[in-house]
C-alpha cells in the first residue's frame, strides 16, 4: 500500500476494499493548495460542519487550477512508475466542483476506484475526468471522451 495522507479533512472513511482506502487517503483537493480568486458560486450544507462549495468554473483561478491537476495526476502517474516500476498504479484526475487528483495500486483481485466505463460514459461529475496507468505511458488511458489506446 503507497500513502500519501496528510489530511483526510472531515469526508467519512470509506468501506470496503484496500482500493477504496488508498483512493480516499491518496488524494487532494487542487483548491486545498493554494489560495484562489475563485469566488463560490454555491454553498450548500453537508452536515452540521461541513459545507460543499462550489467554485465558478469560469474563472482564470479554476481554469489554472484543472491544468494544474491534470498535470499533477500525469506526474504523479510518472513517479509512481519510477519509484515502483513493478508495481501498477492508477492516477485520476476529476472535476466535478473542486479539481482532485487521486491514485491507488492496482490489485488483480480489486476493481478500480473508478471504471475505464465510467469514465468514457461520464456525465456531470465526470466531466474532463482523466485516467493515467502507471505501466501504460504518460499519456491518459481515459478520458471522458473516450478511451485512448
Amino acid at each position: 500500500m503507497v500513502l500519501l495522507a496528510r489530511h483526510a479533512g472531515s469526508n467519512p472513511c470509506p468501506s470496503g476494499t484496500l482500493t477504496d482506502w488508498e483512493s480516499f487517503i491518496n488524494h487532494t483537493h487542487v483548491f486545498d493548495e493554494f489560495s484562489s480568486e475563485s469566488e463560490a458560486v454555491r454553498q450548500s450544507t453537508v452536515s452540521h460542519d461541513e459545507i460543499e462549495i462550489t467554485y465558478d468554473e469560469r474563472h482564470p483561478d479554476f481554469l489554472a487550477a484543472c491544468r494544474l491537476g491534470k498535470t499533477a495526476a500525469r506526474l504523479w502517474a510518472m513517479k509512481l512508475k519510477e519509484d515502483f516500476p513493478d508495481e501498477r498504479f492508477r492516477v485520476y484526475y476529476t472535476q466535478y466542483d473542486n479539481p482532485i487528483v487521486r491514485f491507488h495500486k492496482v490489485r488483480e483481485d480489486e476493481a478500480p476506484w473508478l471504471p475505464d466505463e465510467a469514465i468514457t460514459t461520464a456525465r456531470g461529475d465526470l466531466r474532463n475526468a482523466l485516467v493515467f496507468d502507471s505501466q501504460r505511458s504518460a499519456f491518459p488511458v481515459s478520458t471522458s471522451e473516450g478511451r485512448i489506446h
